[in-house]
């Protein structure tokens, strides 16, 4: 960048307009190591926007020189350690150097800020004078940070350490414990098979919460151990604890707590309660399973795979009379219906058909559709003259639906409704459905009456026909 440019950009840091200002500060990022005071000086405008900006630009002007001088913010208000916290993490590895001076500063916020910094970055090439903290600096506040960033590294060489400190404080210790999670060694088990005898709850939790990341024979056996003097919240959580390491303990309320799982676990935790569940043969479960899926909105991204693999799953239930209860049941929601519905019809539980029979007539259109592809697929012949009357349905949805049904029936008293049908349809899915189900009840009649239909009708099916023969 020209000096001129430069200085005129620095000089409309002052300007009393906020957005030149801004502007101003987003453009020094284009600059050299002559912006950086000036930008450091622009974290303490009065306007956000321009705070933004400087940060942005001194992580885009970057090296070492900007950490270096970005780093005694680390000592100022907190808004402006805040922003010195998300330069130095922006700037990266450059910064580590400077923030290894800075774990022998006496003040113990500063070194805990620059062990926050570098477990930010996750690398460290100075891993022994982190572990030197671990042991022996004052501030239990700053031993639990070191050990944290111990973990995030994988120093594994500090698990002697970490062991050691899990007879620290008990803040030290939940670090300790997280980092030799992370490291994964199921050597340490052994180490932390005690912690279940502490007298904290809240220490026994993380111990159990790390002997089953961790895995392993040690770690199962103490878990089922544990599990027969645990009570109440704790044992729920060992319970909890042990099913996420695919162990299913056959004890008194484990269903509740995959039910709770299923609720407010993860998507991960949410598929393992779903397959214990079943696993368990909990058919009243089964309500709680369709009604997650149902709450589950197709058109966000991920869910429609994720409704397609609750269906598999619930097709494993075989067909039980849930399914129709659910169906059948007015207060259940519409979402969780039609994929009941569905479920219905991959396992072709014709028990149901009753039901089914029942919601063609319902006011909720994606009920109405569900309703009559399963009856078609499981070759309904009753639902005929409903079938029939839904090609008069005002929604595209539902005609499709129905003449896609009626072409699985492969009933010629269907023909001449569906003929109707497509002389006067003008969706073009119902069309291309309409097409197909009567070449399928009846190809030669069909042919012969394409007089009857107009000239691009008559194209269309002639060019389907052609279609399907080459095919």
């Amino acid at each position: 960048m020209q000096l001129s440019r430069l200085l005129k950009l620095i000089e409309e840091l002052s300007h009393p307009d906020p957005l030149k200002r801004y502007r101003a500060a987003e453009a020094l990022g284009h600059g050299d190591e002559r912006a950086i005071y000036p930008l450091i000086k622009a974290l303490r405008d009065r306007d956000r926007g321009v705070q933004d900006a400087a940060m942005r630009s001194l992580i885009s002007i970057g090296g070492e020189v900007t950490a270096y001088m970005v780093l005694p913010l680390l000592r100022d208000e907190p808004s402006l350690i805040s922003m010195a916290i998300v330069i130095l993490k922006g700037i990266g590895t450059v910064s580590l150097p400077l923030l290894r001076s800075l774990l022998k500063d006496k003040d113990d916020t500063v070194r805990q800020l620059a062990l926050y910094l570098i477990s930010e970055i996750k690398v460290c090439d100075y891993p022994e004078d982190i572990v030197r903290i671990l042991e022996t600096d004052p501030s239990p506040n700053v031993r639990a940070s070191a050990a944290r960033v111990l973990g995030v590294i994988k120093y594994k060489e500090a698990l002697p350490q970490l062991v050691n400190a899990l007879s620290d404080s008990e803040w030290v210790c939940f670090s300790a414990l997280e980092s030799i999670a992370l490291m994964g060694d199921e050597s340490s088990a052994g180490f932390i098979v005690p912690l279940l005898n502490s007298k904290s709850e809240a220490i026994r939790c993380a111990a159990v919460e790390v002997l089953s990341r961790i895995g392993g024979k040690v770690s199962v056996n103490a878990l089922l151990k544990h599990l027969s003097k645990a009570e109440g919240f704790e044992k729920k959580n060992v319970v909890k604890s042990m099913i996420k390491m695919g162990i299913c303990p056959a004890v008194p309320g484990v269903s509740d707590v995959l039910i709770d799982m299923l609720r407010s676990g993860d998507w991960g935790e949410k598929i393992t309660a779903i397959e214990k569940l079943i696993d368990l043969g909990e058919k009243d479960a089964v309500y709680h399973i369709v009604d997650l899926a149902g709450s589950l909105d197709p058109s966000e991204p991920g869910n429609e795979e994720r409704i397609s693999t609750i269906k598999d799953l619930l097709c494993r239930f075989g067909c039980i009379s849930v399914f129709v209860d659910i169906i059948a049941d007015p207060s259940f929601k519409f979402r969780g219906k039609t994929i009941a519905i569905d479920v219905i019809r991959r396992l072709r539980c014709r028990e149901a058909i009753p039901s089914l029979m029942q919601l063609l007539d319902t006011d909720i259109r994606d009920i109405r559709r569900a309703s009559m592809e399963a009856l078609g697929d499981m070759g309904c012949y009753g639902a005929k003259s409903a079938m029939i009357k839904a090609l008069e349905d005002f929604d595209g949805g539902v005609r499709r639906s129905a003449v896609l049904a009626l072409g699985k029936l492969k009933d010629k008293g269907a023909f001449e409704p569906i003929l109707n049908l497509l002389s006067r349809e003008k969706n073009p899915e119902v069309v291309e459905e309409a097409i197909k189900s009567l070449l399928a009840i009846d190809s030669e009649r069909f042919l012969f009456c394409l007089s009857r239909l107009d000239p691009v009708l008559r194209e269309i099916v002639t060019r389907y026909k052609e279609q399907l023969e080459w095919v």
